[in-house]
Order: C-alpha cells, then sequence, then structure tokens
C-alpha cells in the first residue's frame, strides 16, 4: 500500500485583539468574547453550502487520504477521547469527572468533521435550564443542586455525528388482509366473528432519505443522544475552529462502516413502514424483502451537548442538554431519607384511619 501523506492540525488558540487574553465562542452569537475584557472578536462568516461525500467510494479509497493528525486527550478512566484545546489543557472529562493531564496527550489521526451546529446557549442558560429541572425532582437530595452544577460537572461538548443520505429501491411479496365481520347467534345475544381474508401482493417501493443521523461518540447512550432530539440541521454551519473556543471537542470511536450499520434498522423500519401502506388493507404481512441501497451519501459533523457529570455517594450521574434548543434528560440519584419520611408519613395516615 502505497503510503499517504496525512496532514498535522490543532486547535488553534485565538487570542483577544484587545489584551491579548485567550478566547471563548459565546453561544447563540457571531462572536469571540474575552472573559477579561469584554472585547468581541467577530467570526469571519462564510457561506456554507452542504457537500456529502460518497459512502462507498470513501470507504474504498478516500478515507485514508481525509484524515488528519490532531493533538487528543483520552481519559485514563472511561477512555472517552477529545480534542486538545491549549487554553483547555488542564480540565477534568465530561463523562466521569476525571481530571485529565497535560502528559496524556498525543497524536492521533481522525476524519475531520466538515460541519457543526454551534452552541446556542451559554452556561449561565444551561444552569438555569438544569436548576428549575432539578427543582422538579421532589425525591432527588436536598444538595442535588449543589453537586450537579459545579463548576468541574458541567462542560459544553461538540458530539460527533455520522449523517446520512441514501436511496433504497425494495421489492417485496406480501399479503393484504382484509376484515370480514358476520355474526353469530348465541341465545338471544348475537355475537360478531371477526375473519381476515389474505390475499398475496407483490410490488416495489422507492423510499428517500436525508439526514439520517448515527451518534459516533461511544461514551453517550444513544438512547439518551435520540432524546435530545430535534436538531435543527438547516442550521449547520461549515467547520470552524472559531466555534470551538471554549467547548470540548470529543473525537469520534464509532467508524463510519459501523456508523451506517446503526442506523440500518431505522432505515429498515421505514421501508417496512412504507410496504405496509402500499400494501393496504386492515392487516398486512411481508413474507419477502430485497433492498438495494443507492447513491449513500455522509458527512461527519458536530453537535452542541452539555454535559453535567457529578459523583454522589460514590455513584456517577450524568444529565445531557441540547445546546440548541435546552432540551434535558438525566439520570438522578433518590433520596433515602425522603423515602423513609414518605413511608412513615403513609403509615401514620393509616394507622390514623384504623383507629378512627
Amino acid at each position: 500500500m502505497n503510503s499517504v501523506e496525512v496532514k498535522e492540525t490543532q486547535l488553534s488558540t485565538l487570542n483577544c485583539s484587545n489584551c491579548g487574553a485567550k478566547l471563548k465562542y459565546k453561544p447563540g452569537s457571531i462572536s469571540l468574547v474575552c472573559e477579561y475584557c469584554n472585547t468581541k472578536n467577530d467570526i469571519e462568516l462564510e457561506q456554507t453550502i452542504i457537500e456529502e461525500l460518497d459512502f462507498n467510494d470513501y470507504l474504498e479509497k478516500s478515507e485514508l487520504e481525509n484524515l488528519e493528525t490532531e493533538k487528543i486527550i483520552q481519559c485514563k478512566s472511561c477512555g472517552s477521547v477529545s480534542s486538545v484545546d491549549e487554553s483547555l489543557k488542564s480540565l477534568h472529562c465530561p463523562y466521569c469527572s476525571s481530571p485529565l493531564l497535560e502528559d496524556d496527550i498525543q497524536d492521533e489521526r481522525f476524519i475531520k468533521p466538515s460541519y457543526l451546529l454551534p452552541f446556542n446557549l451559554d452556561n449561565q442558560k444551561v444552569c438555569n435550564v438544569l436548576s428549575r429541572w432539578i427543582d422538579n425532582l421532589w425525591w432527588a437530595p436536598d444538595n442535588l443542586k449543589k453537586t450537579a452544577l459545579s463548576p468541574i460537572g458541567l462542560r459544553g461538548v461538540y458530539v460527533p455525528y455520522w449523517a446520512f443520505d441514501l436511496e433504497a429501491f425494495s421489492e417485496y411479496k406480501g399479503e393484504k388482509g382484509v376484515f370480514n365481520v358476520s355474526t353469530i347467534k348465541l341465545g338471544k345475544n348475537k355475537i360478531p366473528i371477526i375473519e381476515t381474508n389474505w390475499d398475496d401482493i407483490e410490488g416495489t417501493v422507492f423510499v428517500m432519505f436525508d439526514d439520517v443521523l448515527s451518534p459516533a461518540s461511544g461514551n453517550i447512550d444513544v438512547n439518551s443522544l435520540a432524546k435530545l432530539f430535534p436538531w435543527d440541521m438547516d442550521a449547520l454551519v461549515k467547520m470552524n475552529d472559531n466555534y470551538l473556543a471554549g467547548f470540548v471537542t470529543e473525537k469520534y470511536k464509532v467508524k463510519l462502516s459501523e456508523g451506517f450499520q446503526n442506523v440500518k434498522g431505522t432505515i429498515d423500519a421505514k421501508i417496512n413502514n412504507e410496504i405496509c401502506k402500499k400494501i393496504g388493507g386492515d392487516r398486512q404481512r411481508v413474507n419477502s424483502l430485497k433492498t438495494r441501497f443507492n447513491d449513500i451519501k455522509f458527512k461527519h459533523i458536530l453537535l452542541p451537548v452539555y454535559v453535567s457529570t457529578y459523583r454522589y455517594n460514590n455513584n456517577i450521574y450524568h444529565f445531557y442538554v441540547n445546546g440548541r434548543t435546552g432540551k434535558i434528560i438525566g439520570e438522578r440519584p433518590y433520596s433515602n431519607f425522603k423515602i423513609i419520611l414518605a413511608v412513615v408519613f403513609v403509615l401514620l395516615v393509616l394507622t390514623i384511619i384504623i383507629i378512627l
């Protein structure tokens, strides 16, 4: 195999034009802001034209040619991998809160993301969202808010995804069931009897898929990520390091080919649903199916997620917040004291009722 030249890139450190301090991207804006002198440094906007890459061609010959070397840091506790922002060399892992050390920085080759959704909510707004959410958790410990909203626990993370576009042409054989309702007389009552008449049927369906998302994180449970939907994919912008400043950028663990296999279930379910609609009738059976995928395209993107990781009674819990909409899902501990108090109260009420 011929050797491939791999370019070395790393996230550039951006300095304030006024005082020279490190800059951070301000969510919901097109500016980098200095946290020392509040000077705004505008991001030069580029027209975003979405271009998908050919999936099969990329796997066969283009993947190595598009790898770039980046400085990354891997958590020794949970294995998560993030790119190194020079201003964030000393931080804690967003997934398990373990310290990340500069000595753990290494060079590794990755497919560089092409597009991203910038964070729309800043840290304070997310803290407000989390605070309101925790307030509604009556069974949670009273000190949960202080623990979950600690500066170490809350991080903005750009999470990697594969996004697929494709066409599916399917040939199927099945059966269409139509209900036939009759009645029988049982004494004075008439009992309805429903029978299904089945007819053989065959045909084809053509289904187009746009932006089928496959999480490439490997650190966040896919079911948790699915609950953060929807994402405003129309707002994708071209990859620009300015948007990454001040945030953690996770590198993908799920490879491209594996990412496509992970969304096959979603794709197959939609195809089956379209076949059932085309068969019609009251019930449907699909007995055989052959599907050909055409024009498979993909893009590697980053989506913004706030991750709150905290330890409580030696257990690790997570909150995840959609960095665009504020939608939140999460795990939480329960207060044994509140549960015991509730049980005692119920027993007391039952005792009073029995006595009376």
